[in-house]
């Protein structure tokens, strides 16, 4: 689900910007972990949540869910308008 998601995503901004969404661009120390934390961080909170009844578990991994991938857009938007070529005024 996760993938499919970020698939998705990744489409809309392509039409919407005319620029394919390229992680290649970004750190993979940052990349690499998220793709694998973010999605095994939500399952986790859902199996912490069913054992324990607590949904503290689910709103944690929500909002660290959340933080990370602002920080993740606003860090590409960043990297994105540096490669941008500068118009002349």
């Amino acid at each position: 689900m996760y993938l499919g998601l970020l698939s998705r995503a990744a489409r809309a901004w392509r039409e919407k910007t005319g620029v394919a969404l390229r992680f290649d661009v970004l750190p993979k120390r940052a990349t690499v972990p998220l793709m694998v934390g973010l999605p095994a961080l939500v399952t986790g909170a859902a199996v912490a949540f069913r054992v324990t009844g607590w949904p503290v578990w689910l709103i944690a991994a929500s909002l660290i869910s959340a933080a990370a991938s602002i920080g993740c857009h606003l860090a590409f938007v960043r990297l994105h308008r540096r490669t941008q070529p500068r118009t002349a005024a």
